[in-house]
């Protein structure tokens, strides 16, 4: 079973550094509302420390982190520029024109986590990702690997005639918590009847760009 994970740790924070991580989650959340920013489609990337360990209800489990992007891979968002270093190649042009970001479930990467004081508790954040040296050995995720579309999930409550979407039960409370506050969400509670704005798969809903840089045959974790 996941354990519930977040950037944001009030106490007890994942330790600064250096770490080997495994991504097992890619949450989709909606158009998120922002008091500085145009609101924009958001995805959550969730990771877990196999050399850090955690007990919750008598399971030895691995330490969990994660990190919010916008939905984009535009040449100047954090999303590209996190996903080319992991992968340690630039996206093609036919991958910037939809790339299926779940593809990253299962891959192994480095993360630098940096711990910061904000109103008096300190907080982890993932500040790099880069990708695993060959040196390194992959390993498999120990938590139940994780993909959830709030837009799937609302067009498939539409169709199906159901007045809410189907929260798997996996799901941390803390992101249905942000899924909660997507306008799409709200729209759909609220019975408006317009269509999601793209239901199929993340992939999909990249925003796409004009030129890339063509990278090596190498192979990629993703």
């Amino acid at each position: 079973m996941p354990i519930n994970v977040s950037n944001k740790t009030k106490s007890d924070p994942v330790p600064a550094g250096t770490h080997h991580a495994v991504c097992y989650g890619i949450i989709a959340v909606g158009t998120q509302p922002s008091e500085k920013f145009t609101p924009r489609q958001k995805i959550v990337v969730c990771f877990e420390i196999p050399s850090e360990r955690i007990t919750i209800k008598d399971q030895d489990l691995p330490r969990g982190i994660s990190k919010r992007y916008t939905l984009s891979l535009n040449e100047k968002s954090s999303l590209r520029k996190d996903l080319q270093s992991w992968r340690g190649k630039p996206f093609t042009q036919e991958e910037l024109n939809g790339f299926d970001v779940s593809k990253v479930i299962g891959s192994n990467c480095l993360i630098s986590v940096l711990h910061s004081d904000r109103a008096g508790a300190v907080y982890a954040d993932i500040s790099g990702i880069s990708a695993l040296p060959r040196q390194m050995a992959s390993v498999r995720p120990e938590n139940t690997p994780l993909y959830f579309n709030l837009l799937e999930s609302i067009d498939l409550a539409k169709k199906t005639g159901n007045t809410d979407v189907n929260w798997p039960s996996e799901l941390p409370a803390w992101v249905q918590k942000i899924c909660s506050q997507a306008d799409e969400y709200l729209a759909f509670r609220g019975g408006e009847s317009a269509d999601s704005p793209a239901a199929k798969t993340i992939g999909k809903l990249m925003e796409t760009q004009d030129l890339a840089a063509e990278g090596d045959s190498e192979s990629v974790p993703f």
